[in-house]
């Protein structure tokens, strides 16, 4: 093999020097330049063993760097100075390790075995693309003409959960949207339709199901997702059955099962009207409209054939008028069968009264189209725990979206709508029980307004 670099041409200077003197030595009868010339080939070989190790070691150093950059990069938050920040380092780390490649891999080719350094070559060349990837995402990020739904999320979910430890959720909304009971005091006093709310227990041991109608919904007022949601139908020997799902319980059963879930079930409890789909079905289809103060940035219409199993779900996203946006979630298989409601205009129109009610620059109101008309599911301020993905284009236009709806949120404060979620004059549904504890929202303020103004 020809010597392709200035070290390898030196080492073959090297070796061919020694070796014609240790030849000479041999022919001529010289034993000491003999041995003399054998003992330096030998040191010679075990210090090109030496330095191909030490090289290797280097570049396996170099790409678990590469690694530790991208994790540290997932993890950061995207303000202007960290962004600055993680390119500069991004840069450093590509430029070592395409060092490394060109000289551990490249200048030593004929010393590593061909399987590893086909691996290496290749798990090098995957750390560049990733890295390139991340770091015209975080130059994406750092645009002021792009905006990213993603981005803003999180920053919503870091703002309410600093607003919690400040202990004050009196005033906030984001503070008072995990309540489920106060959801429906807050859509009731606007006039829209709620499911009927037939009794409330304090705690897990006080429920008693024996109250109820024959088929109900049991909820806990804290908690996310269905976990704590149990549509159930009581049969003759007093047991119950999933509505929408498999299995049968006693009435302890279930209590056992709010203990077990702890935190994700949290008091009180309530039970309420079994919503029946507007074609008689078990299971209304759940229609989750994402607002941005007053206006849809698009809508999730949600098919769920077993109550609990989500490998059941099917759902497609859509635009106020129905029209189908394709497969723009990521992670989530998109199914364009799915019908949009009839009432979905109608369901905007709601939507879009209550997002401006809340007064946050998103939140997502869910709504049901049942054979009493359109009612009130829930509101949501952060979907999916703030963890939603969507493909780039789509992120950047729900990320428009969510700007568009604080300058429109900021202006209005600037124009004297009072702060925090403003409740209408229609109704006033008081249903959490008495408490002594400041942050329940039984205590919890409301402004009341005349919604001409502020809602419409």
């Amino acid at each position: 093999m020809l010597a392709v670099t200035r070290r390898q041409r030196m080492l073959t200077a090297v070796v061919l020097l020694v070796g014609s003197a240790t030849v000479v030595g041999a022919v001529f009868g010289i034993r000491r330049l003999a041995l003399a010339g054998v003992a330096t080939l030998a040191t010679v070989a075990i210090l090109v063993l030496l330095d191909v190790r030490v090289r290797q070691g280097g570049l396996v150093r170099r790409i678990r760097t590469v690694e530790r950059a991208q994790k540290k990069t997932a993890g950061m938050s995207t303000s202007r100075q960290l962004i600055k920040r993680i390119s500069a380092h991004e840069r450093r780390v590509l430029a070592a390790v395409e060092g490394a490649r060109l000289e551990a891999l490249d200048s030593h080719a004929e010393s590593v075995a061909p399987n590893e350094r086909n691996a290496l070559r290749n798990r090098v060349s995957e750390l560049e693309e990733q890295l390139a990837e991340e770091r015209a995402e975080n130059a994406r990020l750092d645009d002021l003409q792009r905006a990213s739904y993603r981005q803003s999320l999180r920053q919503h979910v870091r703002a309410f959960r600093t607003e919690d430890r400040l202990k004050a959720p009196g005033r906030s909304a984001a503070l008072q949207l995990p309540y489920k009971l106060r959801n429906v005091e807050f859509a009731a006093s606007h006039g829209f339709a709620v499911p009927e709310v037939y009794q409330v227990w304090s705690d897990v041991s006080s429920i008693d199901l024996g109250t109820l109608p024959e088929k109900f919904v049991l909820k806990s007022d804290g908690g996310a997702g269905s976990v704590s949601v149990f549509p159930l139908q009581r049969l003759t020997d007093g047991r119950y059955r999933a509505i929408g799902g498999k299995g049968e319980y006693t009435e302890e059963d279930i209590r056992q099962r709010l203990r077990q879930l702890g935190r994700r079930a949290r008091p009180p409890f309530f039970g309420e009207e079994l919503l029946i789909s507007a074609d008689g079905g078990p299971i209304p289809n759940d229609v989750k409209c994402y607002m941005f103060y007053g206006e849809v940035g698009q809508i999730l219409v949600r098919n769920v054939g077993e109550h609990g199993n989500a490998s059941t779900i099917r759902l497609k996203f859509v635009d106020e008028k129905g029209r189908d946006f394709g497969a723009v979630a990521v992670g989530r298989t998109h199914d364009p069968s799915i019908e949009v409601p009839d009432a979905l205009p109608e369901m905007a129109s709601v939507a879009k009264h209550l997002s401006r009610a809340i007064g946050l620059p998103f939140c997502r109101v869910d709504l049901y189209q049942t054979s009493r008309g359109i009612v009130l599911g829930e509101i949501t301020r952060a979907p999916s725990g703030g963890n939603e993905r969507f493909i780039k284009v789509h992120d950047e236009l729900l990320g428009q979206k969510w700007i568009d709806g604080s300058a429109r949120l900021a202006a209005d404060l600037s124009s004297g709508r009072p702060v925090g979620p403003l409740f209408g004059t229609v109704a006033d549904l008081h249903l959490y029980p008495p408490s002594d504890r400041p942050r329940s929202p039984a205590n919890f303020a409301r402004t009341v307004v005349n919604c001409s103004e502020w809602c419409l």
